[in-house]
């Protein structure tokens, strides 16, 4: 027996080995990937105060342009990126007792703007005033409107009119107008998606073409885009077609640019150019219409429609994030906090700026946007903190601010994140705003903030991964993952402070490499984190998610990249062209600023760090120093 013990504690160490390697394996899973946005519901701004079906671009001028109907259709304009707005104009009027509903706008590449809307006459109906398609436009930068052009006519009653006229604008110069139209099935219900075009700016227009049909449903609310690879022209569409679901849907329909809907091609029922979007691995099923679809700078899709899913039975904007193709849309979020009574309805979408996603609902009579922040990674700067819940302008985190991650959509606890690092510490701060928050067990307020510190693609919590719950008192609990779920662990090296004001808390949270199992920072390594923010009552809690984050399964956590640090200390210095315009590394303009020796946007995100010294000049903005331009507009 003494000689068979070796042998026997050796063959269960390989089999224990064997499993524990097994268990690993089975556990490991593909990495989420794609951004999801984090919108800053605590700062909406009313575009008009009265209105519906609201649409929103962003001009070559840098304004935003605003379209709604109300009392006939009214534009509005915005030089501040959104933050206020000019009084409305109304461009459109209603005649004829025909009011002018849902509007759509384009601005061309050679400047000018155009807004279509559809006539929609009232009861009683005549003959002579007919559900149609109309154009504005306007050379001078939406100063002064053209009369109105005829673009189409369907028949002169509800049952049998045209809908949502939405544009595109080809590369070649072809502008296209889809809509939906109901006017060649006289006898059923049905509806199709048609296409007009123009290849003069506007000015005419060719008579319409079926571009998507399902028989015996109705497919509506067309928006196009053309996609980052300008090789496709995908439409969102309701579909309510769908087999099993009884409802509309978000759907897509496309085709390649080399066809364009030549030879009377278009998307049938069966046709396998017809999509559903949403991938119902990670969302519910969120029955609705009304989708409005943009592309991302960097090629993914966005993709927004009205539900009434979720808590009472009013109607809500979700908005989802997709691929470079428009599929696989995931990442749902609100990004309007609605109490049960409101109904946020007809809503679109728009992509400003340097990438700023802006969500415009109809909420309770009023058009409203919402600036949204599409990431696929947070950022952490190089920077040693004081870790005192407080926040100075010693502090080095991504933001100006601190906030470079918003959060509070959901529940109202409207909070910000940020993290920073130095060769020591992982450094993260939470600014929570809540009044009298409670750190009292039962159900306390709180911030739970999770590591995996190899980055480990996981399904379960593996023991690199570690979970910090910090009450707004300071209390702080550790866990770490044991290979199936979390157990509480003591680490002492890890130090948590926070501050509670009248409206808000803000928590503070240093960790030290080694407390993860880590002998310095990992830059340029795997390493993905995770956040929650708990609103509690002394009698339940509320939980604020990162969308798609499972907080049991590391894959679907977001990777946080540590941004290796300036050897010099000063930093690159900001890329010009030839306007004297910041420029990023895709040669756009950037508006920013230059505050405490950093470089930001607007929205506060540090572009670069800088130390302007020994320069011989400033002026407009511009530092020169030897003949270099080194700063920015």
């Amino acid at each position: 027996m003494k000689k068979a013990l070796p042998y026997i504690s050796f063959f269960h160490f390989f089999i224990l080995t064997f499993l524990f390697c097994q268990g690993i394996a089975a556990a490991t899973v593909t990495r989420y990937n794609g951004s999801r946005i984090y919108w800053d519901a605590r700062n909406p701004v009313t575009i008009f105060n009265s209105g519906g079906y609201a649409r929103l671009i962003e001009l070559s001028d840098g304004r935003l342009m605003a379209c709604c109907e109300s009392g006939g259709i009214k534009v509005s304009f915005s030089t501040n990126k959104g933050r206020t707005w000019s009084s409305s104009t109304l461009i459109a009027p209603n005649t004829n007792n025909t009011p002018n509903c849902v509007p759509d706008l384009v601005q061309l590449s050679d400047g000018t703007i155009i807004v279509g809307y559809n006539p929609r006459p009232s009861k009683p109906y005549t003959e002579d005033r007919r559900f149609g398609i109309r154009v504005r436009r306007s050379t001078d930068n939406g100063k002064s409107w053209s009369d109105e052009i005829f673009v189409y006519d369907a028949d002169y009653t509800f049952e049998n009119g045209c809908w949502e006229p939405s544009f595109l604008e080809l590369p070649s110069g072809e502008l296209q107008l889809y809509f939906a139209d109901e006017s060649p099935y006289m006898t059923t219900s049905e509806q199709q998606i048609s296409l007009c075009r123009s290849f003069d700016g506007g000015l005419t227009w060719s008579e319409p073409q079926r571009v998507s049909y399902r028989s015996g449903y109705r497919d509506g609310m067309p928006v196009p885009v053309l996609l980052s690879d300008q090789r496709t022209i995908v439409v969102a569409i309701e579909d309510n077609g769908w087999e099993g679901v009884g409802d509309f849907v978000p759907t897509t329909v496309r085709v390649p640019l080399t066809n364009n809907w030549k030879s009377n091609f278009y998307v049938s029922g069966s046709s396998n150019q017809r999509n559903r979007c949403v991938n119902h691995n990670y969302c519910p099923v969120a029955k609705g219409g009304a989708p409005y679809l943009r592309v991302l700078p960097g090629g993914e899709t966005v993709l927004s429609h009205q539900s009434t899913y979720g808590e009472g039975d009013n109607m809500k904007m979700y908005v989802y994030v997709g691929n470079k193709q428009a599929k696989d849309f995931k990442a749902m979020s609100r990004p309007f906090l609605q109490g049960t009574t409101k109904g946020c309805w007809w809503n679109s979408l728009a992509v400003i700026d340097t990438g700023i996603v802006v969500a415009v609902g109809g909420l309770d009579g009023k058009v409203v946007m919402m600036k949204g922040y599409p990431m696929n990674q947070f950022l952490a700067p190089y920077g040693s903190q004081m870790t005192d819940g407080r926040l100075t302008s010693d502090d080095t985190y991504y933001n100006s601010t601190a906030r470079q991650v918003p959060m509070g959509n959901e529940t109202g606890a409207f909070s910000y994140i940020d993290f920073a690092y130095d060769n020591d510490m992982l450094y993260m701060t939470c600014l929570v705003y809540r009044n009298n928050p409670r750190s009292e067990e039962p159900f306390p307020d709180g911030v739970t903030f999770y590591v995996e510190s190899k980055g480990a693609s996981t399904n379960i919590p593996m023991p690199s991964a570690y979970r910090f719950n910090i009450l707004p008192n300071s209390t702080l609990t550790v866990s770490k993952g044991n290979g199936t779920d979390w157990k509480q662990i003591s680490l002492p090296t890890v130090r948590a402070e926070s501050v509670v004001s009248s409206s808000n808390y803000r928590i503070e949270i240093e960790i030290p490499w080694t407390a993860l199992d880590l002998s310095t920072a990992p830059v340029g390594e795997n390493i993905s984190v995770n956040m929650e923010i708990v609103m509690g009552d002394g009698t339940q809690q509320q939980v604020e998610l990162i969308p798609d984050a499972n907080p049991l399964k590391p894959a679907t956590w977001v990777p946080l990249k540590l941004i290796e640090p300036d050897p010099t200390g000063i930093g690159d210095a900001p890329r010009l062209n030839d306007k004297g315009q910041m420029i990023n590394d895709k040669d756009e303009a950037v508006n920013g600023k230059w505050s405490n020796g950093k470089c930001y946007d607007l929205s506060g995100r540090r572009i670069s760090n800088f130390h302007p010294f020994n320069f011989s000049t400033f002026s407009g903005g511009i530092y020169i120093q030897d003949g270099k331009k080194f700063a920015w507009k």
